[in-house]
């Protein structure tokens, strides 16, 4: 199958690095700092059905040869409201998933699953088994390019259910999965809040629906973020997806996932406060999955948007750790 890949985009970012001071005494001057470290970001698009799909990678320059011996490789699937590129390379001071996750060595990738962003749209109901097969793509054209067999995936709120079906199928193409803001059956608050929107007002329900800033303001917690990000976010999130897929029409069938087909090592991670991801129904999910190497976490505080809150940098360091683990 034919891929194609767009030229490289560089991007400049300083890293974070712990110098010896060098105190000018008896005349000595103090140590020229190292130059700093180059990010590269470059556009790919994996092929499906003839369909074009969007994969914006990260890594560190002199990193890509490393890749093939470390594993250290990277898939980021997004949600139901907002494509890869947008959630999880927001450029605003250390917001970036991506970039913190380069700074730590690893080729990181995220996809727009089709009909969001810039992969092809499609007249389809977008569900979590399209999306799964867009996921396989991206893997396939990942693990050529990059010589490995398998990659580190993880899944955010949507993206745990489309994760986690590329997962039940293809166990062996996967290292390690994270499961962040997801849901398996949904408590009885989230099946009636979604029944009501599955219902419209008594109205069609729409495979689409333009987007608006308040979309992009959900799943916020009030005293737990910054707004100049919350802008940022929204005013990316408006440029790069105008329109959102109702794709919570199939969560009318949850449960999507069965925990006893995820053979993987896999971690839960969600906020304390998030509207989706509660305990009382992902504890059981937990207990059922198919391997004893298997983490639960819940932060502090944190909303669905815990990616993009205060608390974010938390959540980022429980990612690293748990992909960095032997």
């Amino acid at each position: 199958m034919k891929r194609v890949r767009k030229a490289s985009i560089p991007i400049r970012w300083s890293l974070c690095l712990t110098f010896a001071l060098a105190i000018s005494v008896n005349g000595q001057t103090a140590a020229p700092e190292k130059p700093s470290a180059t990010i590269q970001g470059k556009e790919h698009y994996a092929l499906r059905d003839g369909l074009r799909l969007y994969l914006w990678e990260k890594y560190q320059e002199g990193d890509q040869e490393s890749f093939s011996r470390t594993g250290k490789v990277a898939l980021l699937v997004h949600g139901g409201t907002r494509s890869g590129r947008s959630l999880f390379d927001l450029q605003i001071r250390d917001y970036s998933w991506m970039d913190f996750l380069v700074q730590n060595h690893y080729d990181v990738w995220a996809i727009d699953i089709h009909g969001y962003g810039h992969s092809d749209k499609t007249p389809d109901w977008i569900d979590s088994h399209s999306a799964a097969a867009d996921i396989g793509a991206a893997v396939e054209y990942i693990t050529k390019l990059r010589g490995v067999s398998k990659i580190n995936l993880l899944g955010y709120s949507a993206g745990t259910q489309r994760a986690g079906v590329y997962v039940m199928e293809h166990p062996d193409r996967v290292a390690k999965l994270i499961l962040d803001a997801g849901m398996w059956k949904g408590t009885a608050e989230f099946r009636e809040m979604n029944k009501k929107r599955i219902e419209n007002g008594g109205q069609p329900l729409p495979r689409t629906r333009p987007t608006t800033e308040a979309d992009f303001r959900d799943g916020f917690i009030e005293g737990q973020f910054e707004e100049d990000v919350v802008q940022e976010s929204v005013k990316v999130g408006l440029q790069t997806d105008p329109q959102r897929a109702n794709v919570f029409a199939e969560w009318a069938n949850l449960p999507i996932l069965d925990p006893a087909r995820i053979t993987v090592p896999t971690m839960i991670v969600h906020g304390e406060k998030d509207f989706a991801a509660k305990e009382e129904d992902l504890l059981a999910f937990y207990a059922q999955l198919n391997t004893h190497d298997k983490k639960y976490v819940v932060l502090p505080d944190g909303g669905h948007m815990l990616i993009l809150e205060k608390g974010h940098r938390r959540l980022q360091y429980e990612v690293l750790s748990f992909f960095d683990r032997p």
